[in-house]
């Protein structure tokens, strides 16, 4: 097998943090751009966060040989804690579930003007339609959707400064908005902590396929530099046109509207398409992860449908506001992840350090 080069782990470390719900602005305003100055320090902090922790996750799953979520967090054999820590990912799944669903019935809304949990239930019956027709391989006819989706949301970044006059840059360490992000500091942690769990599994299979750990180096940079160029286009504009994006539950696509109807509509058909790849994704994943365990004492047709239905009535709650507090919930949970990361690579490095001083 050819190896995996650093602009492929470039591209696939980039990839892991950029969701729909990202991509909306709506992530970024909550976590970062309320705080204005101290927004742009915080995402300054969680790109060399992502970067840290993603080249530890790596050099992890390349000394151990394991590509499992709950081994790359627990080192030692606690199966209750492996246990845990898998709930804990399930439960970050089914949150990505609720908020793609509730952000699909939002944008219906904010487009179309169809009451929003209409638009929830239509996006609902549609994720369980395809989950129960069994087509998963859908799920990679929609592989250019998030690119896309970043093409256009720096497109948007572009226009804005081009057309639009900024707002003064305020430096606010603290926003009252929502308690849980409260201080700039905690909620740029926060975001890092929630992001770091989707982006471990998504990166450790990486390194099956990587040679010299200076790849995995360099395609980290690499990442970080496309990583920041994205962050800045997305959240300047949720930082310097308040006006335009302060109440708008997708405030990307208010963006693209207020520039132009055209770049509305083609940033809503594309956001829409990410929206409900991500939920589908999120479902497969939950059904399969939970059947690996339960085997044939689970009815998988049953099992989704409940599934649809619960994430259904939690999309109720609404976009904003599933951001505004189950992500942060989601972010400080994973902290703890963050945390065993951390010991097992120190554990890792000073095991190595006790081999090379032996005799």
């Amino acid at each position: 097998m050819k190896p995996i080069s650093a602009r492929q782990i470039a591209v696939v470390f980039t990839g892991s943090f950029l969701g729909a719900g990202f991509l909306s602005g709506q992530e970024l305003l909550q976590f970062f751009g309320v705080f204005g100055g101290f927004g742009l320090v915080g995402m300054a902090l969680a790109i060399l966060a992502f970067v840290g922790f993603s080249r530890m996750v790596m050099e992890i799953a390349q000394e151990t040989g394991r590509t499992e979520f709950d081994h790359i967090i627990v080192y030692r054999d606690l199966r209750w804690l492996r246990l845990f820590v898998e709930g804990v990912f399930l439960f970050f799944l089914f949150d990505v579930m609720v908020a793609m669903l509730a952000g699909a019935g939002a944008l219906l809304e904010q487009v179309f003007g169809l009451p929003a949990v209409a638009g929830d239930a239509l996006i609902s019956l549609l994720v369980l339609a395809v989950a129960l027709a069994g087509a998963a391989g859908l799920l990679a006819s929609f592989s250019l959707v998030v690119p896309l989706l970043v093409a256009a949301a720096i497109a948007i970044g572009v226009a804005a400064f081009c057309t639009l006059s900024p707002a003064p840059l305020e430096m606010k360490p603290l926003s009252s908005g929502n308690p849980l992000l409260g201080n700039w500091f905690f909620s740029a942690l926060s975001f890092i902590s929630y992001n770091m769990m989707a982006a471990v599994s998504i990166l450790v299979p990486l390194t099956e396929g990587t040679g010299e750990r200076k790849t995995i180096h360099r395609g980290l940079g690499l990442g970080a530099l496309l990583l920041t160029l994205i962050f800045a286009c997305i959240l300047l504009p949720m930082t310097l046109y308040p006006d335009v994006v302060a109440h708008a539950e997708l405030p990307m696509l208010a963006l693209a509207f207020q520039l132009t109807p055209v770049l509305g509509f083609l940033y809503a058909v594309l956001l829409f398409a990410g929206m409900f790849t991500a939920a589908l994704s999120s479902l497969y994943a939950i059904t399969t992860r939970v059947q690996l365990r339960a085997g044939a004492q689970l009815r998988s047709k049953r099992f989704t449908a409940l599934l649809c239905i619960l994430a259904f009535v939690g999309s109720i709650f609404g976009f904003k506001n599933v951001v505004s507090v189950v992500y942060p919930i989601c972010g400080y949970i994973g902290f703890l992840a963050l945390i065993g990361i951390l010991l097992h690579f120190m554990y890792l490095k000073k095991a190595g350090r006790r081999r090379q001083s032996e005799p």
